[in-house]
This record gives C-alpha cells, structure tokens and sequence, in this order.
C-alpha cells in the first residue's frame, strides 16, 4: 500500500504531536463534558428512599421466610416429620348385583423407599385389590371393622405384587360403598 507523502517526503503533513508535551490535547484521554452539574437535592432524596424501601422490603420478605421455616420445624418436632405416600389410583369394585364400592388409598412408606418403587405395581395392586376385595362382599365392606378388613387387604396386595418391608400404614382416603 501506498503512503501518501508530501514533497519534502514526510508521510505526515504536519509533524506528529509529541506526547511528552503537557500542553498537547491527550487523543487518548476520555472527553469531559464542558460543564457537568451537581446533583439536585431533591433526586438524592428520591434515590435513597427508593433504596430504604427496597431494603426495608427484603428484610421483611427475609423475615416471613424465617417465620415460616421455624414454623415448619416446631410442627415437625411436635407431629414428626411428613409421611412419604404413595398414592394409589381410585379404584371401584362390584360387589355383586348394583353394589360398588370406590375407594383411593394412599401408603405410607418406609424410610428408604421412593414413591416409584412402589407405584410402579400400581396396576398388579389394583387387579389384587379388585379380585379380592370383590370376592369379600358388601356386609365385609359395610359393618364394624371394613376400615381394618380394607387395609388389610391392601397390605396383602401390596406386599405380593411389590414385595415386603415398603410401607408402614396405610391410610384410606376415601371408601364410599354404593
């Protein structure tokens, strides 16, 4: 590429600025505003509240969180912690002639046991508890003792199809006789 160059044969048309010179303008140093103004007043004002009031918002967020953790943990040492359940699919069985009965159960399962390990044998639970609970009939299902007969029932189906040891209780969410 070419310089352009002058006829004395300097590349510069005039000499180049020396930067040792304090009265030379910087090319580099950023460019100052020719008047920059004072801050009004009344904007730092505006400012430091909005900052207050964000500040003064977290901490009570903060505090609700606190509140709510401590709460959680005081019922857990009074109840004990939550029950991990495994929740069965509603189920309804004919009893024979216009009887049914519809019931959901949910199990409460041992300390180690994920919910899946279980529910995987939901649909051979569900086949046991239709064939046995079925066979049983409605004065089984209708008098003193069904809430006991049913979990029964239940633990057997559970322990055939998925195995022994995965619950602790079994709790019935609902069992409507029709």
């Amino acid at each position: 590429m070419a310089t352009h160059r002058t006829l004395h044969g300097t590349p510069y048309p005039a000499p180049p600025p020396d930067p040792l010179r304090r009265d030379a303008p910087d090319a580099l140093a950023p460019q100052q505003a020719p008047h920059s103004e004072a801050a009004h007043p009344t904007r730092t004002l505006i400012v430091v509240l909005i900052a207050l009031l964000t500040l003064a918002g977290l901490a009570y967020g903060g505090g609700v969180a606190v509140d709510r953790i401590v709460e959680q943990r005081r019922i857990e040492e009074r109840m004990g912690p939550k029950p991990n359940l495994a929740r069965l699919p509603a189920i309804e069985v004919p009893l024979g002639g216009l009887r049914a009965v519809e019931m959901q159960v949910s199990l409460v399962l041992a300390p180690q046991v994920e919910a899946d390990r279980v529910l995987r044998y939901q649909d051979r639970i569900a086949d046991r508890l239709f064939q046995t609970v079925g066979q049983a009939g409605a004065e089984a299902l209708t008098g003193t003792g069904s809430a006991a007969f049913m979990k029964a029932r239940v633990r057997e189906a559970v322990n055939r199809e998925a195995g022994t040891g995965l619950i602790r209780d079994i709790y019935i969410e609902r069992m409507v006789v029709k």
